[in-house]
């Protein structure tokens, strides 16, 4: 019992923390975000998983961006694997000389080093770090950046379909301008079990970005739908 609670006050503690990690408060605009995630193919050492992602803007009333991503993952030890991937997406930008905002497609070659542990079946550690090659429509190719994000999971055990709870938090730094210009965290997220190879997460998160001048934040709520095959 004493473990339990010291369980969830350190939860609550690093759900705090991780809010305050990011630059600033969300402002003005509200978005959703849909996830999707298929796993296809899934063997003792090699993993073939497709994602779709959609996300509303301006206060989830216009399509802002549409993503679809294939992925072969390698299972190389116990606590780690690696990534390579293939994204195709589509972002909507304000164009200032038509006088309106049209999208712009990118293009995006993936590598991961992704190491993973599990702390007494009680926590799950997860991180991800990621080196993007992006060719972005007018924008050229001379765009790569890195990404690395810590998830922490807390299963959860005898609570009907809940899952499990998590928090996570990344950080993205661009290689052009060398600088560290977007933060994207989940203080909470709660994942929903339908089934033993279907999921369902509901989860909360605010992104920051940073201008010419200051940072600015949006608050995104967002769904994510995982299977397996």
């Amino acid at each position: 019992m004493l473990f339990e609670v010291n369980s969830r006050r350190t939860a609550w503690l690093i759900f705090q923390l991780l809010v305050f990690v990011s630059p600033t408060w969300a402002k003005d605009d509200f978005q959703y975000r849909s996830l999707m995630t298929l796993k296809m193919v899934d063997t003792q050492k090699i993993d073939f998983v497709l994602f779709g992602q959609g996300r509303l803007i301006h206060d989830a009333k216009d399509v802002g961006f549409y993503s679809l991503s294939s992925q072969l993952k390698f299972d190389l030890w116990k606590n780690l694997s690696l990534g390579f991937n293939y994204t195709y997406l589509n972002v909507k930008v304000n164009n200032p000389v038509a006088g309106r905002s049209e999208f712009k497609f990118h293009h995006r070659v993936e590598l991961e080093a992704n190491p993973h542990w599990v702390i007494r079946d009680r926590l799950k550690v997860n991180m991800r770090n990621r080196y993007e090659f992006r060719w972005i429509e007018d924008g050229g190719s001379d765009n790569s950046r890195l990404r690395h994000r810590t998830n922490l999971e807390w299963p959860i055990k005898n609570r009907g379909p809940v899952q499990s709870i998590y928090a996570n938090s990344e950080f993205f730094y661009d290689l052009h301008d060398h600088r560290y210009n977007e933060n994207w965290t989940t203080p909470l997220g709660v994942k929903f079990r339908i089934n033993d190879k279907t999921s369902l997460s509901f989860f909360y998160l605010l992104q920051s970005k940073r201008g010419a001048d200051d940072w600015s934040s949006v608050q995104t709520f967002g769904t994510h739908f995982y299977r397996e095959f």
